[in-house]
């Protein structure tokens, strides 16, 4: 079975026709049984848009998310190796995506925990 999704362009190709044909509809002043008939090709319109390929001009209405691996997981020392200070908690107890952090106080770069 396929998967085929709608994109942009083309479904908003049903609700064109249905617009349109409900115009024609007032026009001409033929409401009652005409709407059975707009019904009726709007559904064969959007049953045939979903059944054929998307091309590659189409624009998918869900973006797929980026195949890219998050950064890897770092832990930092509880103490700054140049001044002594106490890292913060947050770089300490859970694993941070931060690749480089800097101490508060002295400015130099935390080592990671062993």
């Amino acid at each position: 079975m396929r998967n085929l999704t709608f994109s942009a362009p083309r479904q908003g190709l049903t609700g064109g026709v249905f617009m349109i044909g409900l115009a024609i509809l007032f026009a001409t002043d033929w409401i009652w049984p005409g709407i059975l008939v707009l019904i009726g090709v709007t559904s064969l319109v959007g049953a045939y848009i979903k059944r054929s390929d998307p091309d590659d001009d189409d624009i998918p209405l869900k973006a797929e998310p980026p195949l890219e691996e998050p950064p890897p997981k770092v832990r930092y020392a509880a103490q700054c190796a140049s001044c002594g200070a106490a890292t913060p908690q947050t770089l300490q107890d859970s694993a941070a995506s931060q690749q480089a952090a800097v101490c508060s106080y002295c400015g130099s770069q935390l080592d990671l925990a062993q």
